[in-house]
């Protein structure tokens, strides 16, 4: 026995086609072929399932369908395996074609295809789609190029990867996006990993400086909170000082080496203990 698709198995369609041999390829393309253009009534819980090849063959015995035309029909629908390897099993990819193809084929299969899903789904709407093969060939390689073209800016998003810190840096990143709520819907999956963070990035499909906006202030809400827990007695406070108070402040702080805040600290802290500025 070979593998899976593509065994020697003798089953009442091997029988009729006179080809012993399965490619689960070829059987969802002929179950979906023979519903929507032959009305072949399936119930679409078989498609994809293990019961399909019996479907298939059961309408081709009783309908008497001209058996001949199917190597035609497949061989005007089928582009070559190899133009199709570059769709891996990545949920991402998945999210990211299924829209595409979708527009491209102009199509929408059956509902209910619950055994369809994944890769397999992606490739059924390719074969399904009613084009000529040349046509399905170069809009495919044009996908393959913009996959691999949207890919390369995920560089964009490295400081998310960070192994230590990558998973509450992205809860970091669904925290802002969730408070500032312009790009989060009711149907939206909270964000809990590097890669739910590439996909939901993929379906806002922002420009590139708003992106970079949004990246920086995630940053910044991550910088906040790290200080808060490296200084859990301690709090940022924003005030309004003249400029010429700052600019003395900060000759303040290089005379005796010390950053501003330190001035400010020990200014205070020293005024609430001596009380001889204020107490007047």
């Amino acid at each position: 026995m070979k593998n899976a698709d593509n065994r020697k198995v003798s089953d009442a369609l091997s029988e009729l086609l006179g080809d012993p041999g399965r490619n689960a390829r070829y059987d969802i393309w002929l179950w979906l072929h023979l519903q929507m253009d032959r009305d072949a009534s399936f119930d679409p819980s078989t498609c994809g399932g293990l019961t399909m090849r019996d479907e298939i063959a059961f309408f081709l015995k009783t309908k008497k369908y001209p058996l001949h035309r199917i190597a035609r029909e497949k061989d005007q629908s089928l582009i070559p395996d190899e133009s199709l390897a570059w769709i891996d099993e990545d949920e991402r990819q998945h999210q990211w074609l299924l829209g595409r193809i979708e527009k491209l084929a102009n199509l929408r299969l059956p509902r209910g295809l619950v055994h369809l899903t994944g890769r397999k789904l992606l490739i059924a709407l390719i074969d399904s789609w009613d084009a000529y093969l040349e046509e399905k060939s170069e809009e495919i390689e044009l996908l393959r190029r913009e996959w691999l073209k949207h890919k390369a800016k995920d560089s964009a998003f490295e400081w998310f990867a960070e192994k230590k810190e990558s998973a509450s840096r992205c809860a970091c990143a669904w925290e802002w996006l969730v408070k500032d709520n312009s790009l989060v819907s009711r149907r939206t999956i909270p964000i809990s990993n590097y890669k739910e963070l590439l996909m939901f990035f993929d379906g806002a499909e922002l420009g590139r400086n708003e992106q970079k906006a949004i990246i920086n202030e995630i940053k910044k809400r991550w910088n906040r909170k790290q200080l808060d827990v490296r200084n859990p007695d301690k709090k940022q406070l924003n005030v309004m000082i003249p400029i010429a108070v700052i600019a003395q402040l900060d000759e303040l702080a290089a005379k005796h080496k010390l950053k501003r805040p330190q001035v400010i600290e020990r200014l205070i802290t020293g005024e609430f203990e001596a009380g001889i500025h204020l107490d007047y």
